[in-house]
């Protein structure tokens, strides 16, 4: 059986020295296969000497009878070499097969492998490093002559030698630099790791990052951040970001800085009437005007809407920011605008606060441009306006009297006096007028002339107005029983005047309280009417077909033509006071008032005069034949209880 096994093993040695050395694919160095083939052939001799012996073929030779004994005993080293040699080839393949994966996973990185010797030369450069420097292998390996070009910076090229002569270094993080061969700028973030992991024969060596994307897009967050999208202008916070420096600029160097808050007037009609798109790109032109008007160390911000910051940091006096609001008002208002074939002209105000003469903080120096902007529209608009003090501190008090005439109105803490209206023939009461009155600050009262203004302004003029109505109509009702003729005169503000409900709402209120209209009388101010004419007119009209008497306020002061006045549909003019106050002194004063009563008895009008203060006064409008007068005179405005005693007589002058 041993034997038989012998020439089975004779076979296998034999078949495989022809095999290795006969095939190629298999990974074995040449000298392995040589050494392999060489011991199966020796194997096969034994083995064949041995079967040869079994088979009783031994051949005749002078050979001692125990040699086949002797080379029996060769067969397990023999195989043990052989064994030896393919183990140690395998692992040799493994080695390198993990070697080769090793090469692939560095050349194929998504970063920049680069090694270097003590002169600079290049000794590794991957495929990731090709692809974003635009060299080669080829190009690079070996020399240091592409360096120049990759790193242009002498600085950062002589720190880099200066490495490899060191034997390397150990930094992280560095942004560099590299220009490809395309002349393309990467921004690079390199790792020096030659020194925490040395390799033997790179005197230098690390990774880069190609940081550009990053990089950039790190850029366009920070723009959108800190600009504004529609005019890419500087937004809010980039705007604070540069005024804190202004100010600790203004601080240690003792110089100035100014602030512009500019917005335009009436933008919303623009959008309205154009549309969002061309207002949006108004904003956008207005934006590149006012960029041309300003220095490179000015800068011009957008807030939002239609507002605009311009922030100027170093000034001499404040007359330079006046110059610079002047030369922006100038570009935008004489030159018009053509947007989508449409010409559209703009007027714009400017509030503006100079530091550190106003204040050094920065929340502060915003509100008191914001008040500035605020004083400039209520100056006329298209204009600029300083901040001041006494502004400010005006300011501050409308904005307590906004404040509480918002929970006054909630709590209907206002109430109605009556002034009355005397005949100048017979000195009999012929009506009265209501008149706003609201203890503000601690039962105080204050003049409605302080605070129907910022009523308006706040949107308040239209709940304030109907509650005057309400309450007059109320008191009118219950003087329509106890006086023949008792009329209420009540004031309608230009808002109500314009409300396209306006007449319906009065005769919801006259049927609501009992009231006949011929007992309400309208007083319109000469102003509001001007506003819109032809509107004013309507409603007036529509006013005396119901019954209700009209009255033109303040007759003197709005400006209208004769040709209108003849259409007003109003049975009264009222002189304004300033006229009647110097009727005694001024000529011309007193040449107006004669004028206005001529004029209104031409056009079958009554008149009344306002603010008769003296017995002179007086005397000179009866010889000028004015109708009626109301005014201190005879009585100031009172409570509607003293009301009555007064028409009982116990209160005539």
């Amino acid at each position: 059986m041993i034997s038989l096994l012998d020439g089975i093993g004779m076979l296998a040695a034999l078949g495989a020295a022809v095999l290795m050395l006969t095939s190629w694919r298999q990974r074995l160095a040449t000298e392995e296969k040589w050494l392999i083939a060489l011991i199966g052939c020796i194997t096969a001799v034994v083995n064949g000497i041995s079967f040869w012996s079994w088979l009783g073929l031994g051949v005749h030779m002078d050979i001692e009878e125990n040699l086949g004994d002797y080379l029996q005993i060769l067969q397990p080293m023999l195989w043990g070499m052989f064994f030896y040699v393919v183990v140690q080839s395998v692992q040799r393949r493994t080695l390198e097969k993990s070697r080769q994966q090793m090469r692939d996973l560095v050349e194929n990185m998504p970063v920049i492998l680069h090694a270097y010797d003590a002169e600079g030369r290049i000794l590794a450069w991957n495929r990731h490093a090709e692809q974003v420097s635009g060299f080669s292998k080829e190009e690079v390996m070996g020399n240091n002559a592409a360096l120049p070009r990759m790193f242009p910076d002498a600085e950062y090229r002589e720190q880099l030698l200066q490495e490899c002569r060191n034997g390397g270094a150990s930094y992280q993080h560095r942004i560099r630099p590299l220009l490809s061969k395309q002349h393309y700028e990467h921004q690079v973030a390199w790792y020096n790791i030659s020194q925490t992991v040395p390799i033997n024969g790179w005197a230098n060596w690390g990774i880069g990052l190609d940081m550009t994307e990053q990089m950039v897009a790190q850029k366009e967050l920070e723009h959108m951040a800190t600009h504004d999208e529609l005019t890419s202008l500087p937004n809010r916070a980039l705007l604070r970001d540069r005024l804190s420096h202004a100010l600790t600029d203004v601080r240690r160097n003792n110089r100035r800085g100014a602030l512009l808050l500019l917005d335009l007037d009436h933008f919303k009609m623009v959008n309205d009437s154009h549309g969002h798109p061309v207002g949006d790109q108004l904003l956008r032109e207005v934006g590149t005007r006012l960029s041309g008007c300003l220095k490179a160390t000015d800068t011009l911000a957008r807030l939002g809407g239609d507002e605009f910051v311009i922030l100027l940091e170093r000034i001499e006096r404040p007359e330079e920011a006046a110059l610079v609001a002047q030369r922006l008002l100038n570009a935008l208002v004489n030159k018009p605008f053509f947007l989508f074939g449409n010409e559209i002209r703009v007027r714009t105000s400017i509030g503006i606060t100079v530091f550190p003469d106003d204040d050094v903080r920065l929340d502060e120096l915003m509100k008191n441009v914001d008040l500035a902007l605020y004083a400039a529209k209520q100056g006329g608009r298209n204009g600029y306006h300083f901040y001041s003090r006494v502004m400010h501190n005006k300011l501050r008090w409308q904005h307590r009297v906004s404040e509480k005439l918002r929970s006054a109105l909630e709590s209907e803490s206002f109430s109605l006096h009556y002034q009355p209206q005397i005949s100048v023939d017979n000195r009999a009461v012929v009506g009265v007028e209501a008149l706003l009155r609201w203890n503000a600050f601690d039962e105080v009262p204050l003049s409605p002339a302080a605070f129907i203004p910022i009523a308006e302004n706040m949107g308040l003029m239209p709940s304030l107005g109907k509650w005057v109505v309400e309450a007059a109509c109320r008191q009118a009702a219950v003087w329509q029983g106890r006086f023949a003729k008792m009329p209420v005169a009540i004031n309608l503000s230009s808002i109500q005047l314009y409300q396209p409900d306006l007449v319906e709402n009065l005769l919801a209120v006259m049927r609501e309280q009992n009231v006949d209209p011929e007992n309400i009388e309208f007083e319109i101010t000469e102003s509001a009417v001007m506003r819109n004419m032809d509107n004013a007119i309507a409603t007036m009209r529509r006013l005396r077909q119901e019954g209700f008497h009209i009255s033109l306020d303040d007759f003197g002061t709005g400006y209208s033509s004769l040709s209108y006045l003849k259409r007003f549909p109003v049975g009264k003019l009222k002189i304004d006071q300033s006229f009647v106050k110097g009727i005694e002194t001024d000529p011309v004063d007193a040449a107006i008032v004669r004028s206005v009563i001529n004029l209104g008895h031409s056009l079958n009008m009554k008149v009344l005069a306002e603010g008769v203060e003296t017995q002179g006064q007086l005397e000179r409008l009866g010889e000028e034949g004015c109708d009626y007068i109301q005014g201190f005179y005879y009585s100031r405005p009172l409570a509607a209880d003293s009301v009555e005693a007064y028409m009982n007589g116990s209160g005539l002058h």
